[in-house]
């Protein structure tokens, strides 16, 4: 990447590398079945699928908050990649990946946490009613942005069953 093209990208490499080592490190990450700890091999294909499969229904799903440098966006801000890669972890699993519905299978599932999120302005009611800007990323940061995502999903999908 030259110094120009790094200029132009709104999301950090850290933010993203991070959400992936998690997800690749962690038993219960949805990209941990496709690396081979024994042998180094990983699948990347399949990792390649989900994790763009999931991010192109985020894009979807919060249109105004996708694409905006940090500054302007929790989404795109560091504490957003790495929750939202948490959620990923929960929500990848159960999609049939080669399906030809599964983009739209995973936006539904994220429009179960869309009323909770406020990633471009007003306040996070579940977060101590924090400005949306406050959030920072900073492991505290991350993991209670994170914990409000996992239980706000898990409550909407007990309901919906």
């Amino acid at each position: 990447m030259t110094k120009e093209q790094g200029k132009k990208a709104v999301i950090a490499d850290s933010s993203v590398v991070g959400m992936i080592s998690d997800s690749l490190s962690t038993p219960s990450g949805c990209l941990f079945p496709y690396r081979n700890i024994a042998t180094g091999e990983t699948d990347a294909d399949s990792i390649w699928l989900i994790i763009t499969t999931f991010w192109r229904a985020v894009q979807n799903v919060f249109p105004e908050a996708w694409g905006k440098d940090p500054v302007r966006s929790r989404l795109t801000h560091g504490v957003g990649i790495r929750s939202m890669g948490r959620l990923m972890d929960r929500v990848m699993p159960g999609i049939h990946l080669r399906g030809p519905k599964a983009v739209a299978r995973v936006e539904d599932e994220l429009r179960m946490v869309e009323p909770v999120c406020h990633w471009t302005s007003g306040r996070w009611e579940g977060l101590g009613d924090m400005q949306w800007n406050e959030l920072q990323n900073v492991p505290r940061h991350i993991r209670i942005l994170s914990n409000l995502l996992l239980r706000t999903y898990v409550q909407a999908r007990m309901q919906a069953e």
